[in-house]
């Protein structure tokens, strides 16, 4: 019964030092994975939602499994994030490197046609005579347009400014369409 009880203890202990052993590096992969998840969460937030969901999610698993004294599933889970968290910084920077030339095309290309419309606008306001098709109704609404989508031009470059391409792209969008809608209403030629 003795030789039993010491078999026991000595099992015991070896379960600790097991345990134990593999508690530190989980804790340091759950650590760095957090650390490395922290540094690229701006960027990653705006650009790679998806991507960061899922490296959030993995790095829960990896506490709960932590605190569920699995150190071993812990340090599995966590062990690869430092990387993955890389592989997403790189999808954000190529995300908004795509979304900055979008939104580079079209403020340089607003400009240039809000201007050609703006012309023709005070080109036909001063006319004694409209041309067919255009009413004085027709030229204040087209009047009021261009300058509604002048501020809503202006909203764009400073959502752009404010680092929300999205918002800038989608209403720079929106722009060159009703830009678009205009000039053909004055009678101009689009390029």
């Amino acid at each position: 019964m003795r030789i039993v009880k010491y078999v026991y203890i000595v099992l015991l202990a070896a379960m600790v030092v097991a345990c134990a052993r593999d508690k530190e590096p989980a804790e340091a992969a759950i650590k760095g994975a957090g650390q490395a998840i922290d540094q690229i969460r701006g960027e990653a937030s705006r650009y790679a939602p998806d991507q960061l969901k899922q490296l959030e999610d993995s790095l829960k698993s990896a506490q709960d499994a932590f605190s569920k004294k699995d150190y071993k599933a812990a340090l599995d889970a966590a062990s690869t994030l430092s990387a993955k968290a890389q592989d997403v910084a790189k999808a954000a920077a190529a995300k908004k490197a795509e979304l900055t030339k979008s939104w580079d095309d079209l403020n340089a290309g607003i400009p240039q046609m809000m201007d050609a419309l703006k012309s023709r606008l005070d080109i036909l306001s001063k006319a004694k005579k409209l041309p067919a098709g255009l009413d004085k109704d027709q030229l204040a609404a087209l009047t009021s347009g261009y300058d509604e989508a002048a501020k809503q031009f202006q909203a764009a470059k400073d959502a752009a400014g404010a680092g929300d391409l999205n918002k800038a792209i989608e209403a720079g969008q929106a722009i060159k369409q009703k830009g678009m809608e205009m000039a053909a209403a004055l009678g101009l030629k689009q390029q």
